[in-house]
């Protein structure tokens, strides 16, 4: 997730980090890229691209925009792909990175900021027709005892 003020914006705040992410970071095995049992062997074969590392490489910030890797943009643009993705995919419960790679404290920080206020408010009412039941819920609060009354000031001698 990188969210800014503007589409553009959040190319110049997080294509470096999310270049570093994809090109330095995910050093995996190709094997383990999709786990035995989860891909049939002819979705595998109709795959356009072998997903490998070496794939990655080659992946600049628009190609990972469009292709999904990232969600990227002002908050409506963040909003707009998000709501896409939530009901073509059926997704219950998001949960969103927003932090990685190698962003600053302080570019975290704007990102959550801005997914919190911008962003989430307006995918809440999105299967609000369903009971959530696996969403964690507060425990019941016991009754408290009331606090004692204020002692009064003593003076001092």
């Amino acid at each position: 997730m990188a969210i800014s003020d503007t589409d553009a914006q959040a190319e110049a705040d997080y294509a470096d980090a999310a270049a570093y992410f994809y090109h330095r970071c995910l050093h995996v095995p190709d094997y383990f890229f999709a786990a035995p049992g989860y891909v049939t062997p002819e979705s595998k074969q109709a795959a356009q691209t072998p997903f490998s590392t070496d794939s990655l490489q080659s992946l600049r910030w628009k190609d990972m925009v469009d292709e999904g890797y990232i969600i990227a943009g002002s908050p409506a643009t963040v909003r707009e792909r998000l709501r896409e993705i939530v009901r073509e995919l059926n997704v219950g419960h998001l949960i969103v990175l927003c932090q990685f790679g190698n962003l600053s404290r302080e570019t975290t920080l704007r990102n959550t900021d801005l997914y919190a206020r911008e962003v989430m408010p307006h995918l809440k009412d999105l299967w609000s027709e369903w009971t959530d039941r696996w969403s964690p819920q507060p425990l019941a609060r016991p009754p408290r005892a009331l606090g004692a009354a204020p002692l009064p000031a003593v003076a001092e001698v």
